[in-house]
């Protein structure tokens, strides 16, 4: 056969491929419909504050909450104010994407497998330290909503934000860590393998219930825990690919029915993922979902491999420092 002719019966092909993309990339409007500019952003308002006045007050009392009060610092950048001076309450987010002309913005996310002296586990003495180190150095401690917010260009960020997961819903976690988040007014999340929930040292389905009243994440962790990647030698594709769909959907409608809300996100079991359970977990209608490697998380990276650090009894002070970049240097002028 011909080059010619091979070139000839590929001008179809050819031809609905541009028209594909064409479809995507031409803006309505292209062939005299008139386009819909995006409405402004909303100004921000001017308030005066009053004599005892911090941000989160101030957010409270405009805003209807005190957790945006750090929207307002960065925005008139000091968090101190005296009776009767003006402040800028924005009422949108006002630097999309973490975006300045130095750099962008990254999300540190943390995972910790359990509080104890065993291996891969957080000693206490360390998890105090680490958290308190979080406060002390201006961190906020954000849901997976905000992150998937700000990766979806809609929202923003603190300065230096952070996630703070488990993977774990263990006695132990409940008496020693949420108390420690609580008095340091952080949040983390919390993900669920639905089949250990109730079982000895494992929080009950009430106590897990009443984390998320008290404003603490819950996600999922499959039904098992067990890893999802894995195919044995004679199961075939059909089989594994139920297992994965049966293992996800019916974790994901137990978590919902016990806490009566939607669950948006998941954390792969044992931090694997392939493209199959990725494209699983996002047709099952999470928001996005969590691997187990260390790296950055910008707005632009992919919502179903965000990665989370894994934190143990190895990292030492210094370490756990050096984990918690917020800004990558780049030239964006």
């Amino acid at each position: 056969m011909s080059n010619q002719l091979i070139r000839h019966r590929s001008y179809p092909i050819l031809i609905c491929t541009a028209l594909l993309i064409g479809a995507v990339l031409i803006p309505q409007g292209i062939y005299g419909e008139e386009m819909k500019a995006d409405p402004p952003p909303p100004l921000p308002l001017l308030v005066r504050a009053n004599q005892t006045d911090t941000p989160a007050s101030i957010a409270q009392r405009i805003l209807n909450d005190s957790s945006k009060g750090w929207m307002i610092g960065e925005y008139n950048d000091r968090t101190t104010f005296s009776r009767g001076e003006p402040v800028m309450v924005p009422t949108a987010p006002f630097q999309r994407g973490g975006l300045t002309p130095d750099g962008y913005q990254t999300v540190p996310v943390l995972a910790y497998s359990d509080i104890g002296d065993s291996s891969g586990q957080v000693s206490r003495s360390a998890f105090d330290y680490q958290m308190r180190w979080l406060k002390t150095e201006g961190f906020v401690a954000i849901t997976p909503s905000q992150l998937t917010e700000f990766m979806g260009f809609s929202g923003q960020l603190p300065r230096r934000p952070v996630l703070i997961s488990f993977d774990t819903a263990s006695h132990r976690l409940l008496k020693t860590g949420i108390p420690l988040l609580k008095e340091l007014g952080l949040t983390a999340t919390i993900f669920v393998a639905t089949n250990g929930v109730g079982v000895k040292d494992s929080m009950t389905w009430d106590q897990i219930k009443q984390l998320y009243k008290d404003g603490f994440s819950i996600g999922c962790r499959g039904r098992s825990g067990r890893s999802l990647t894995r195919r044995t030698q004679t199961q075939t594709f059909e089989a594994y690919f139920s297992s994965v769909e049966t293992e996800l959907r019916l974790a994901r409608k137990t978590i919902e029915t016990h806490l009566d809300e939607p669950c948006l996100f998941l954390a792969y079991p044992h931090g694997d993922t392939n493209s199959l359970v990725s494209a699983m977990a996002a047709k099952l209608g999470f928001s996005a979902a969590f691997i187990r490697r260390p790296g950055e998380n910008p707005f632009f990276a992919d919502r179903f491999s965000i990665r989370r650090t894994p934190i143990d009894n190895r990292n030492d002070s210094e370490q756990f420092a050096k984990l918690l970049t917020t800004i990558i240097p780049a030239d964006l002028n």
